[in-house]
């Protein structure tokens, strides 16, 4: 199924659901300077009929609500002077029933449509990723892919129950707070300095929460990236006392940072929740305390008037602790929001059509031939341009049907090369021409469907994904050729665990996908490095010749010089710059 044809793209509880994600960027944070200028309703635009619906829902929910404190004081009164009505308690039933199935349709349905959106959020984002050149990604850290693709999706999903909560909470407070008027005006008043007190109180300090969630979520992505280092660099630590000493020093510093800034959220968040409980009794007290001395008249009245109170409570309650999630969730929706504009952007800048259907079919080329090519390489530590690396006036052609080698020394700018050739990277200046077509810098899907590689750093991902029932049968061929077909399960097409795999196995897998996709070109870069010299061998001698023979076009990095008369063509790089090696079959290319 497409991204097109997502269930979550349609309408429906996604469109709820993105409505209500997207609104928690628009509510500004509160602030004590301007506490009664709040924007909060105007900027939620709420206008979509399906929250509308939630919203009436949510107004049912606490008119039932109220409803149930109303009968249940009804029925108090009756009891007091010894009566008893069958109506107020049925009724009471009837609204309890209906308080309850609202209250629950609210939540489950708030987060289905939230759940929907993100899941809609997700597949939207990970397809623009996709999307973006090998240059855009190696711009973004992998911390920041790793938290826009995953880690701000999972504190957003846990405080989605609680906020939804806490609208109802805050509905049913509104409802019983105009119930309490009802009752008493004065009791009313009471209630309501004491609620305005306690709202200057968590103005003053939500500011100061905001920020230090802010920091613990900091403090908590070092830690994380600190534990990573750890376990990735177990051999290093294991093998020298120093560096463990060193890097257990800074691993306690981030988790001191953590301590710190989640202590400090903690403490003020006790604050917010303190004062809230506090006022809840002190609404209590001042009815009990203070409503016999300002209206005596009201006197028989207390005991109702305070169990309305007291069911004021509970709501508070949840609107408290819904305030700390929703900082949470907004902080995660704002990195989320923040990290697909910084895709966005990134799409933008590139020149690449997604109208690939109507893009020539390349699989016939007889020449692809780059011609004063340059790329440099973005290095935020340098202090000028020129201190990036750089491969330039790059001049060669690699010819249908042949073998090109390309060999240098470490950092010399073979994988670099390759990248280019490929449509990996955008080229800076010059030009690539598939026979007598100029490609774009940003080449086209119909260019790069031209390769299959195996990258010196190359993924292996855990499915054999995009190959059909011929693909799958072509790799179970290749599988069984290099003489691994026993370490994988019967059924290649459900998957494999790649961690099971020695370094030397990945590698023939890696080769046996490439060349079970059946592309033209086969970009192989260092693929024998980590075999043994009889697969070596094997590979030179008997696999590289028959690759020729079927029409594949080969371009191999490699420092086996025994074997370099396998080659129809060689190159060498050194410090950014391709030659054509001395004795090497040339023809009529152009070198630097």
């Amino acid at each position: 199924m497409s991204l097109e044809q997502d269930p979550a793209d349609q309408d429906g509880p996604s469109s709820v659901g993105d409505t209500l994600l997207r609104s928690l960027t628009r509510l500004p944070q509160p602030r004590l300077k301007n506490p009664f200028k709040s924007r909060l309703f105007s900027m939620a635009r709420f206008d979509s009929p399906s929250v509308k619906g939630l919203l009436g829902v949510a107004i049912l929910s606490a008119a039932f609500g109220t409803a149930v404190v109303y009968f249940l004081n009804a029925e108090s009164k009756l009891v007091g002077e010894e009566q008893y009505s069958i109506f107020a308690a049925i009724a009471f039933l009837v609204m309890l029933l209906c308080y309850r199935f609202c209250q629950r349709f609210l939540i489950a349905q708030s987060s289905r449509s939230i759940e929907a959106a993100m899941h809609q959020w997700r597949q939207r984002i990970v397809g623009k990723v996709t999307k973006l050149s090998l240059r855009n990604i190696e711009d973004f850290s992998e911390e920041a892919i790793t938290d826009g693709l995953i880690k701000n999706y999972g504190p957003l999903s846990q405080s989605i129950i609680t906020i939804t909560a806490g609208v109802e909470c805050f509905s049913l407070l509104i409802f019983m707070y105009f119930y309490v008027v009802f009752l008493s005006p004065l009791a009313a008043l009471l209630t309501g300095v004491v609620a305005v007190v306690t709202v200057l109180g968590y103005l003053s300090v939500s500011a100061r929460l905001s920020d230090t969630m802010r920091e613990s979520a900091i403090s908590n992505a070092n830690l994380d990236r600190s534990m990573e280092a750890g376990i990735r660099g177990a051999k290093e630590l294991r093998l020298n006392t120093s560096k463990r000493t060193e890097f257990l020093r800074d691993a306690k510093a981030a988790s001191s940072g953590l301590y710190e800034n989640r202590s400090a959220s903690a403490s003020l968040f006790a604050d917010v929740l303190a004062s809230g409980t506090t006022a809840s009794y002190l609404m209590a007290g001042s009815v009990i305390f203070l409503l016999p001395i300002l209206n005596p008249l009201e006197k028989d009245e207390v005991s109702r008037i305070v169990m309305a109170v007291l069911f004021l409570i509970g709501p508070i309650g949840g609107v408290i602790g819904s305030i700390q999630q929703f900082n949470v969730a907004r902080f995660s929706v704002l990195g989320i929001v923040k990290f697909e504009e910084e895709v966005d952007a990134c799409l933008a800048r590139n020149e690449e059509s997604d109208d690939s259907g109507s893009a020539p079919d390349l699989t016939g080329f007889r020449r692809i031939q780059l011609e004063q090519v340059k790329y440099s390489h973005r290095s935020p530590q340098a202090v000028g341009a020129e201190n990036a690396f750089s491969v330039q006036n790059l001049n060669f052609s690699i010819e249908q049907g042949s073998i090109t080698f390309i060999t240098g020394g470490n950092g010399s700018g073979k994988t670099t090369i390759l990248r280019l050739l490929a449509g990996l990277y955008p080229r800076e200046s010059g030009e690539i021409r598939v026979d007598d077509m100029l490609v774009n810098r940003f080449p086209m899907q119909n260019y790069r469907d031209l390769f299959a590689s195996v990258f010196a750093d190359f993924h292996l991902f855990a499915k054999p994904y995009a190959l059909d029932a011929d693909g799958l049968a072509r790799l179970d061929g290749w599988l069984t050729r290099l003489q691994v077909r026993d370490k994988f399960p019967t059924d290649l097409g459900a998957g494999f665990d790649p961690h099971a795999l020695s370094t030397g196995q990945k590698k023939r897998m890696a080769l046996a996908l490439a060349l079970a996709e059946d592309r033209p070109v086969l970009i192989l870069d260092e693929w024998a490095a980590d075999q043994d010299p009889q697969t070596r061998k094997f590979f030179y001698r008997t696999l590289l010749p028959e690759f020729k023979a079927s029409g594949k076009t080969l371009v191999v990095v490699t420092h086996d010089d025994r074997y370099f008369d396998c080659a129809d063509h060689h190159y060498h790089v050194e410090e950014g710059r391709i030659t054509l090696a001395s004795g090497s079959q040339g023809g009529g290319d152009i070198v630097q």
